[in-house]
């Protein structure tokens, strides 16, 4: 009987310690998700910084700096869609920066628009393991810049200290891959390895979990789990058989001595003991029944060990749920804080969609106190068209595995029935088996009528250039005329100074014509843009070569064109982009016979060209100042022109959805590119 009550004790014993690995790895897992989201919070409120929409990327990389040594964070990075890092908190001002260290990262939030959270690699500034926290930098539709923010592991493992782990507990966390990040014990040798098949195919079954394993001693052993459904991140207990047994078999041992030295007197002792034993275990009785009620625990000493070991493990199991509890609030308030404190609205919806939840911004956004707003249906704020489009989005948002959705365009209805564009955000979450619904709400009434504004003025300044630029035209003609009946006519009668001066006035009348003309080109990209058609690039250049005829012969120019697409695109517009990048390599070569090659290579959604020359070249300093407006580098007499070429080529560029720039050696040439992708959508001109 002495051996069976122990057994049983063990069982109980194991199960306790099993079910706290369980609540601990649940704790740990929740302190972890909460500090990658507090990252999140923190790079989402940095990507709407005005600086970093306006490109003042020198005024953004001090607030970065200021951040980091406010959030404990190892580095910010700012790095372009292509993951090469523009700003770098751990490198000087001016040093070099190379590519982000996970380039998966930046990808994976430039495809998805959303933030992402990485697995362990290795930085390539301070070659040590980080894990990264990246969001998009959004303007409208348009993904600008990635940011992330970067932790050590150690910070991690801090959380464990906070989790008061004892010495004897190996605690680990697992990032989304099965990776390592940090362990109780032995961590340094740890982080990075990658768990066994076993772990990985268990965590992605289920959140939570047991799994027996088989230690390299041979010992037996349980792998207790935790995964976070909003990080991905898996955390862990290992129990050893060894520690579940040690107490075991010293009792054992202590009880066979026991009863073979006092097998006789303990018949007549066994009421006097069995009742001592049951008063004991009853003494625990208390205590565990004021288990969870978040008051301190005192249970005095017991005479027997193994119940006092229980006893003052209930005291522990107590401790540790007062604190998780006490994360738990602490963690509420903060989110209520955060909630209460967001510029925009948020409205949480139960499975009926009735308003559970309605922050102060929603209140102020549509004029309606939250204690009028809760308990009511969401379509009171919705416009009636909308109604149907809203249920349709919510239904898809069940089917999404992101927290946020894409953001959508539609109306509010304010308190007074006044309708309003707005930016709405779908997500849910399932909690006890109910399905709430988060709707994220931007009022974005200010932001419609500035685009407003700003397109009316567009479009005034584009008639203004085109109408001026066309009105210009005749007087110059006069001009011109007027100066050749002069020099044909009364050329002999005037000195060589009045002669000069009419050549002076004739180049001059010539320039401002080229220059009339080229403005009003530049005007026609927006007025007279044509409908996107199919078009042959190959027929395209073969056009411009035929009308560079006369320069081509005059030049000797080599002209090499590989094998083009064909793309969605402005026929006219693109001769007229051609055109200017193959005769200005024609026009800026020097002292040596003009060599153009054209060719076209491909990627997963755009096609880039490249117009390559060996001309005089261009130094970097330049690159941006040449496709301004009238922006030139040399003067008329080295290099005849206006100076709006290059800028027609960005507009076209620019109404293609793509993008131009270049690589240029003084002296040895220059390389234009431009990409325009395969599937192009029109775009407006600006």
């Amino acid at each position: 009987m002495a051996v069976a009550l122990l057994y049983l004790y063990y069982e109980r014993e194991s199960s306790e310690l099993v079910r706290q690995s369980a609540n601990k790895a649940r704790a740990i897992s929740f302190a972890v998700g909460r500090e990658l989201v507090g990252i999140e919070t923190v790079l989402l409120a940095m990507a709407g910084s005005s600086n970093l929409l306006a490109g003042d990327l020198e005024a953004f990389d001090p607030q970065a700096r200021e951040i980091v040594r406010g959030q404990r964070i190892a580095n910010i990075l700012l790095v372009d869609l292509h993951g090469q890092q523009l700003i770098n908190t751990r490198a000087k001002p001016g040093e070099p920066l190379g590519m982000h260290g996970d380039p998966e990262l930046v990808k994976n939030v430039v495809a998805t628009r959303r933030p992402v959270i990485s697995g362990l690699f290795i930085g390539t500034v301070t070659k040590r393991p980080l894990v990264s926290v990246g969001v998009p930098v959004l303007r409208g539709d348009e993904v600008l810049y990635v940011l992330t923010a970067s932790i050590l592991p150690e910070r991690i493992g801090e959380i464990f200290i906070q989790q008061q782990v004892d010495d004897e507990e190996a605690v680990g966390v697992l990032d989304g891959t099965g990776t390592v990040v940090a362990r109780s014990q032995d961590g340094e040798a740890n982080i990075g390895l990658v768990a066994s098949r076993l772990v990985t195919d268990a965590i992605k079954v289920s959140e939570q979990g047991v799994l027996a394993f088989t230690t390299a001693d041979g010992d037996g052993a349980q792998f207790v789990y935790n995964r976070s459904p909003r990080t991905g991140w898996t955390s862990y207990i290992i129990l050893t058989d060894e520690r579940l047994r040690r107490n075991f078999w010293r009792i054992l041992g202590m009880l066979m001595a026991a009863t073979a030295m006092s097998l006789t007197a303990a018949l007549g002792m066994a009421w006097v003991i069995g009742g001592h034993i049951t008063r004991t275990i009853k003494a625990l009785g208390p205590p565990a029944l004021a288990l969870g009620s978040g008051k301190p625990l005192a249970v005095p000493h017991l005479p027997i060990l193994e119940v006092n070991d229980v006893g003052q493990s209930i005291v522990k199991a107590s401790e540790i749920l007062n604190v998780a509890t006490s994360a738990l609030r602490t963690g509420e308030a903060r989110m209520r804080a955060i909630l209460e404190s967001a510029m925009d609205a948020i409205i949480t919806l139960d499975d009926k969609q009735t308003i559970v939840l309605f922050n102060s911004a929603a209140a102020r956004v549509f004029e309606c106190p939250a204690e009028q707003a809760i308990g009511s249906p969401i379509t009171r704020f919705i416009p009636e068209r909308f109604h149907a489009r809203h249920h349709d989005y919510v239904g898809k948002s069940r089917e999404r595995t992101e927290v946020f959705g894409e953001p959508e365009i539609a109306a509010g209805l304010r308190h007074g029935h006044e309708e309003f564009p707005v930016e709405v955000s779908y997500s849910h979450v399932v909690e006890s088996g109910a399905i709430f619904h988060t709707l994220i709400i931007r009022d974005v009434t200010a932001r419609e009528r500035a685009l407003a504004a700003l397109e009316r003025s567009n479009q005034d300044l584009q008639q203004f250039a085109y109408v001026a630029s066309h009105d210009l035209k005749t007087p110059l003609r006069s001009i011109n005329g007027f100066v050749q009946v002069l020099a044909k006519n009364y050329a002999d009668k005037l000195d060589e100074k009045a002669v000069l001066l009419i050549q002076r006035t004739q180049d001059a009348a010539r320039r401002l014509e080229q220059l009339t003309d080229d403005l009003l080109l530049y005007a026609r990209i927006s007025s007279e843009a044509k409908p996107f058609a199919r078009v042959d690039c190959a027929e395209v250049v073969q056009e411009v070569i035929q009308l560079l005829d006369a320069a081509i012969n005059n030049s000797g120019a080599v002209i090499t064109v590989e094998k083009l697409p064909s793309l969605p695109g402005d026929r006219t517009q693109l001769v007229q982009l051609f055109l200017n990048l193959i005769s200005n390599g024609i026009k800026y070569c020097r002292d040596r016979t003009p060599v153009i090659h054209v060719s076209a290579i491909q990627d997963d959604q755009n096609w880039i060209f490249s117009v390559q020359d060996n001309g005089i070249g261009i130094d970097s300093k330049h690159h941006g100042r040449i496709f301004e407006v009238f922006k030139r580098l040399h003067t008329q007499q080295e290099y005849p022109g206006t100076g709006i070429g290059l800028s027609v080529c960005r507009r076209v560029i620019d109404r293609h959805r793509g993008k131009l720039w270049l690589t240029s050696v003084v002296g040895q040439g220059s390389t234009f590119k431009f990409s325009i992708p395969k599937a192009t959508v029109e775009g407006p001109s600006t």
